[in-house]
């Protein structure tokens, strides 16, 4: 029997093994991925992604330097999977204010992809806000920011923090909330207006059981209404992949680069 040798690139087997840290860190801390996607699409993600992303690594590297490059990875990773990727939380942050003010609160279940406790319509709003953001080519896009990463920032690089990239960080957190805020407006004002006509009913009217009234009442509007919350999801899908390209520089430069 003829056994096939084949030979493997030293350098090359390296360079992939970086890059497979850094693919896998970004598909495990991004939101898109690591909660949306199971084990099986991200792990294709990952292998896919290695393979073109690799470059060879030359020179001789000892543990201490392959543990040290590998956490520099990992780290870069990690950070730019949740950063490019908090962004889409702006949908699950409208879909929690709905569920607060609509009534529906009350039957929030986990929910295992999110982590945490998660409403009707929390999970909705973000299944269809990050569907939208794939349809438009979402991964395209976080695709390419981890092809610039390894061009800005080689495999076997060192980076230096900056101060700055606390900034960048709370400076999306606070975007994203706020954006969350401003999608769920519309609806926002309706159940403030249904919510003083149900005071003024109670008032007028004591002997009423407003609150039993109230609940479905507010259900129904919400119901009602949602859509002009949905129609606004592709401008706010068109903002996100907009500033994708400036997160991922502002990241970039925050690690040190350029």
């Amino acid at each position: 029997m003829e056994v096939i040798d084949l030979p493997v690139d030293a350098a090359w087997g390296i360079g992939f093994l970086l890059a497979m840290i850094r693919v896998g860190a970004f598909a495990v801390a991004s939101p898109l991925f690591g909660l949306s996607m199971p084990s099986t699409a991200r792990l294709a993600f990952t292998l896919s992604m290695s393979v073109g992303f690799a470059t060879p690594v030359e020179g001789s590297f000892d543990i201490g330097e392959l543990i040290a490059a590998a956490a520099v990875n990992l780290f870069v990773g990690g950070v730019l999977g949740w950063v490019t990727g908090v962004a889409l939380q702006a949908f699950a942050v409208a879909g929690g204010v709905l569920d607060l003010i609509s009534g529906l609160a009350v039957s929030q279940v986990f929910d295992p992809r999110m982590g945490d406790l998660s409403g009707v319509w929390n999970r909705m709003f973000y299944l269809v806000g990050t569907t939208m953001f794939v349809a438009i080519g979402g991964l395209g896009l976080l695709a390419g920011g981890l092809f610039v990463s390894i061009e800005v920032i080689p495999l076997d690089a060192a980076i230096s923090p900056r101060p700055g990239l606390t900034g960048v960080v709370l400076d999306l957190v606070v975007g994203t909330i706020r954006q969350g805020i401003e999608l769920a407006l519309p609806i926002m004002g309706v159940m403030l207006m249904l919510e003083l006509a149900l005071g003024l009913a109670a008032r007028f009217a004591p002997q009423a059981n407003v609150f039993l009234l109230g609940l479905p009442a507010k259900l129904l509007a919400a119901i009602t209404v949602v859509g002009s919350s949905w129609i606004l999801f592709p401008d706010v899908n068109a903002r996100i992949r907009d500033g994708l390209a400036v997160n991922v520089e502002n990241v970039l430069r925050g690690f040190g680069a350029g």
